[in-house]
C-alpha cells in the first residue's frame, strides 16, 4: 500500500530495526562498548598501581636516607673507637692506667684493729602458739583499733 504524502511516517518498529543486516552492527557496537569499558577499567587500574608504586618509592627513599644517616653515625663511632684518644680514655677509665707526667693520688684508709672476738649469736624467742580462732579475731579487729 503506497503512502501518500500526507500520511506521517510511522516510527520503525523494534523488529524492523533489528533486520538481519543490522544485527552485525549491533553486535559490533556491543563488542566495542565492552572493549572500551574493559580498557578504561584497565587504565584506571594502571593509574592506581602507578600511584601505589610512587608512594612505595617515596617510602623507600626515606628509609634509604635514614639508613645512610645511621651508617654515617656508625662510621663516626668506628673512627673514634680507632683513635688514640679513645684508647687513652679506655686505659684511664677501665684499666686505671695513668699517662707519663700524671700525678696519681691513692686514697689511704686508717688501719682498724682486727677484732679477735666474734659476736655470739642470740636466739630469738619463739612466738607463743595461739588458737586459730583468736588469730582470726585479732586479724579482723586489727584495723579497728585506735
Amino acid at each position: 500500500m503506497p503512502r501518500s504524502r500526507h500520511q506521517p511516517a510511522r516510527a520503525p518498529a523494534l523488529l524492523d530495526r533489528l533486520r538481519p543486516g543490522r544485527v552485525g552492527v549491533h553486535a559490533l557496537t556491543l563488542v566495542m562498548v565492552v572493549l572500551s569499558l574493559w580498557m578504561m577499567a584497565s587504565f584506571v587500574g594502571q593509574i592506581m598501581t602507578g600511584a601505589q608504586l610512587e608512594q612505595r618509592r617515596a617510602a623507600l627513599i626515606a628509609e634509604n636516607a635514614r639508613i645512610e644517616a645511621t651508617n654515617r653515625a656508625l662510621l663516626d663511632q668506628v673512627e673514634y673507637a680507632e683513635s688514640p684518644a679513645y684508647a687513652e680514655q679506655i686505659a684511664r677509665e677501665q684499666l686505671g692506667l695513668a699517662a707519663e707526667g700524671d700525678t696519681v693520688v691513692l686514697p689511704t684508709f686508717e688501719d682498724r684493729p682486727a677484732s679477735d672476738t666474734t659476736p655470739t649469736p642470740v636466739a630469738l624467742p619463739a612466738p607463743t602458739p595461739q588458737l586459730n580462732w583468736r588469730a582470726w579475731i585479732q586479724a579482723l579487729t586489727a584495723g579497728d583499733a585506735p
